[in-house]
C-alpha cells in the first residue's frame, strides 16, 4: 500500500513570516530581524528542544531569560511565525484522500509533540501517525529520521510518497529510496501527488 507523508511547516503552514510580521515583532521585542531569526531557527535553545533534548517551554523560557523577555512572548511569537495561515485547499484535498483508503501521515521538524500536533483542530481526521523530530530525537534532513519513519509505518521506501516545502529534506527522502514532492505552490504540489495515486484527482479548486 502507498502511502502519503506530508510536512507540516510551509505545507499546511506558511513556511516563513510574511514580511510584515519583522516590523511588528521587532517593535514588540525591541530585537531586529536578524535577531529574531537566530532565535526561530538557529538559537541553541530551538536546536535542543527540536531534537526533545528540553521541551518547547524550557526553550521559550532561556531564551526569554537571555533575550530579557518572557517566554510566553517567545511562544506567541514562534506560533505566528510557523503555525499561521493554515492551508485549508490542501488539508481538504489530503483528507479526501485518505477518506479513499490512503494511508497519511506527517513527518515533521518541530518543538510540539505528536500528540500537541495530533490535538490541534485544524487536523482532525487527517493524519494516521506523525513523526516530530522532538519525539524521536532526530530532525530532516538526518537519514535516520525517515528510517524512524519507514519503522513506525511498517512501510518499504518505494511505499512512501512524501512532500516537502524544503529541497535539502525531498533530496534526502528521495536519497532514502521515497517518492519525493518539493512543495512549492499549492497547484503543483496537488497535481504531483495526485500523479503516484492512480484513480484520485487532487486540485487547488474543491
Amino acid at each position: 500500500m502507498r502511502h502519503l507523508v506530508l510536512d507540516i511547516g510551509g505545507v499546511f503552514y506558511r513556511g516563513w513570516p510574511d514580511d510584515a510580521f519583522w516590523g511588528r515583532w521587532s517593535a514588540r521585542t525591541g530585537l531586529d530581524r536578524s535577531a529574531i531569526e537566530t532565535v526561530l531557527s538557529k538559537s541553541p535553545e530551538h536546536r535542543e528542544a527540536q531534537v526533545g533534548r528540553i521541551t518547547a517551554d524550557e526553550a521559550f523560557r532561556r531564551a526569554g531569560e537571555r533575550l530579557g523577555l518572557t517566554g510566553a512572548l517567545m511562544r506567541e511569537m514562534a506560533e505566528e511565525a510557523y503555525l499561521s495561515d493554515f492551508n485549508d485547499t490542501v488539508a481538504e484535498a489530503v483528507r479526501g484522500l485518505r477518506g479513499r483508503g490512503v494511508p497519511v501521515s506527517a513527518l515533521t521538524n518541530s518543538l510540539s509533540t505528536e500528540a500537541q500536533l495530533q490535538a490541534r483542530p485544524e487536523f482532525a481526521g487527517l493524519f494516521d501517525h506523525v513523526v516530530s523530530s522532538c519525539d524521536v530525537g532526530l530532525a530532516k534532513p538526518d537519514p535516520a529520521i525517515f528510517q524512524a519513519l519507514l519503522d513506525r509505518l511498517g512501510a518499504a521506501p518505494a511505499d512512501v510518497v512524501f512532500a516537502d516545502d524544503l529541497i535539502d529534506h525531498v533530496k534526502a527522502a528521495r536519497d532514502a529510496g521515497f517518492h519525493a514532492v518539493h512543495f512549492q505552490t499549492t497547484a503543483q504540489a496537488l497535481a504531483e501527488i495526485s500523479a503516484y495515486f492512480p484513480g484520485t484527482r487532487l486540485s487547488s479548486r474543491l
